[in-house]
C-alpha cells in the first residue's frame, strides 16, 4: 500500500498489540501491509501438490517402499498442514509411516522447534520420525567436492533417501538474496564447519537477485542430491501463508520470488525521516533474528540520523554477538570484532550494529531498559511515547511484519 490509498488507523505488532496511528497522509511515503493470507490453506496446499509446476503430480513419483525425507525449514508457516497433505499423497501410494523422516536443520536460536506432526492422524504421527539435525553427532556422509574445493558432507538419511522433498519459506535473505528450495539443505543439514563457514554479515548493498556464491553453492548441492520436487510458501502476517507452490525447484523458486517481490518489496524515491517497523511472531518465532531483519529493511529506507521505531514484544536474551556490542563505545566499533569472532548470532548482531550506527533506533519491547540502552537503542515504555515520535514533522514509512520485507531507495547513497 502506498500513501495514495487510504491509510489504516492502527498498526499491529507483537502477539496482539495495536497502536493507533494519527498522522497526516501527506507525510506518509508508504505503508507496507502484509499480503492477504490464504483462507483455505489446506486446500491450496493440496491443489499445489496435485498441479505442480513443471513436474508430474507427486503421487506419480512415489512408489511403495520409498524412503522419504521431508527436509523441513524450521521457519515454515503452516508446516503441519503441508506435512499432512504430503502424507495423504504418500498414504495413497502405500508408503509406510516408518519410511518417512521429517528432518529439520540444526537449530541456530534458543527456541525449541515445534513438532510439525500435529495435523497428522495420531496413529500416523507416532510412526513418522521427526528429528532436528545435530551436526557432527548424527553421522554425515560425503556427497561431493564443490567447485571451490570444499568437501560436502550431509546427514546420512538425506544421501540415502529415495526421495528428498525440501519444504520451506521463500523470503528475502541477507546472505542468499532469496532463501528457499535448496537452502533448507545447506548448511543446516551438513556439518558444524559448514555452518560456521556460511556465517556472514549480509550483503546490504546487493539486490536479492544478484549473484551470490552461497546461493550458487546451495543450488549446486540440490542438483548433486538429485532433488526434483519441493513445496514452498510465501509468508503472510504472523504465521499465515499468502501463497504456496509445489513442483520443480527452479520453476517454484522463480514463481515464488516474483510473488514475494510483488507482496513484500518496498521501493521509494526518497528516504524517510521516520520508519515505523512492527514485528508479529512468525513461524520462526519472535526473537533477535526477526528484529535484525526488520532493522536492515528500516536502515535501507531511513535518512542518516533519522529515526527507526521498532514495535515488538521481544523478550529474548541476546546472544554472544549482541552482548559484544554492549561492551563497545560506539556501534561501528563492534563490526570488525563480530567479523573476527563470528558468533552464532553474527547476522542479527551485525544488523543491529549497522542500523544503530546509521540512525537513531527506538524499541518497544519486554526487555530490560538497561540492556536496550547498552545496545545503543532507546527503549520505549508505552504507546504514548510512540505517538510522540509519530507527531514529529518528518516523512514516514510504515512496515508491518517488517522482518519479511525488502526495502530500496532509488537515490540511495
Amino acid at each position: 500500500m502506498t500513501a495514495s490509498g487510504p491509510l489504516p488507523d492502527e498498526i499491529r505488532f507483537g502477539r496482539d498489540g495495536r497502536i493507533a496511528v494519527e498522522v497526516d497522509s501527506q507525510r506518509v511515503l508508504a505503508w507496507q501491509s502484509a499480503p492477504l493470507r490464504l483462507q483455505e490453506t489446506g486446500d491450496a496446499i493440496r491443489a499445489a501438490l496435485a498441479n505442480p509446476l513443471d513436474f508430474p503430480p507427486l503421487e506419480q513419483t512415489v512408489v511403495p517402499g520409498d524412503h522419504i525425507v521431508v527436509a523441513l525449514d524450521s521457519d515454515t508457516p503452516a508446516a503441519d498442514m503441508i506435512l499432512a497433505a504430503l502424507w495423504d499423497v504418500f498414504a495413497g501410494r502405500e508408503v509406510r509411516p516408518e519410511d518417512v523422516l521429517v528432518l529439520q536443520p540444526a537449530a541456530t536460536g534458543p527456541a525449541s522447534p515445534t513438532d510439525p506432526r500435529g495435523a497428522l492422524p495420531d496413529d500416523v504421527a507416532d510412526r513418522i520420525k521427526w528429528r532436528v539435525h545435530e551436526p557432527d553427532t548424527s553421522g554425515e556422509n560425503y556427497l561431493a567436492t564443490s567447485a571451490s574445493g570444499q568437501r560436502l558432507y550431509f546427514a546420512r538419511e538425506v544421501i540415502e533417501a529415495d526421495l528428498v522433498i525440501p519444504v520451506g519459506p521463500v523470503v528475502f535473505d541477507p546472505l542468499l538474496g532469496y532463501r528457499g528450495t535448496f537452502s533448507v539443505l545447506y548448511p543446516g543439514l551438513s556439518t558444524s564447519d559448514a555452518i560456521t563457514r556460511s556465517h556472514g554479515q549480509g550483503h546490504r548493498e546487493l539486490e536479492p537477485g544478484d549473484q551470490r556464491p552461497l546461493r550458487q553453492l546451495v543450488d549446486d548441492i540440490g542438483w548433486l542430491l538429485g532433488v526434483q520436487f519441493c513445496v514452498q510458501v510465501v509468508p503472510a502476517a504472523g504465521t499465515g501463508v499468502s501463497g504456496v507452490w509445489a513442483g520443480g525447484p527452479e520453476s517454484v523458486l522463480r514463481t515464488a520470488c516474483e510473488f514475494l517481490d510483488t507482496s513484500w518489496r518496498v521501493e521509494l524515491e526518497e528516504r524517510a525521516g521516520i520508519v515505523i517497523a512492527s514485528i508479529q511472531p512468525d513461524a520462526g518465532g519472535h526473537g533477535w533474528d526477526q528484529l535484525g531483519r526488520a532493522l536492515t529493511v528500516s536502515r535501507n529506507l531511513v535518512t542518516h540520523e533519522g529515526r527507526i521505531v521498532l514495535l515488538t514484544d521481544l523478550d529474548e536474551s541476546p546472544g554472544d554477538g549482541l552482548s559484544l556490542i554492549r561492551g563497545v563505545n560506539a556501534p561501528a566499533d563492534a563490526l570488525s570484532m563480530l567479523r573476527s569472532l563470528a558468533p552464532s548470532d553474527l547476522l542479527p548482531a551485525t544488523q543491529c550494529a549497522e542500523a544503530t550506527d546509521w540512525a537513531r533506533v527506538y524499541l518497544l519491547s519486554e526487555l530490560d531498559d538497561e540492556l536496550v540502552e547498552d545496545l545503543f537503542i532507546t527503549p520505549l515504555k508505552n504507546e504514548d511515547e510512540v505517538g510522540r515520535l509519530l507527531s514529529l514533522p518528518e516523512k514516514c514509512v510504515f512496515l508491518e511484519n517488517a522482518q519479511h520485507a525488502f526495502g530500496r531507495v532509488e537515490t540511495a547513497d
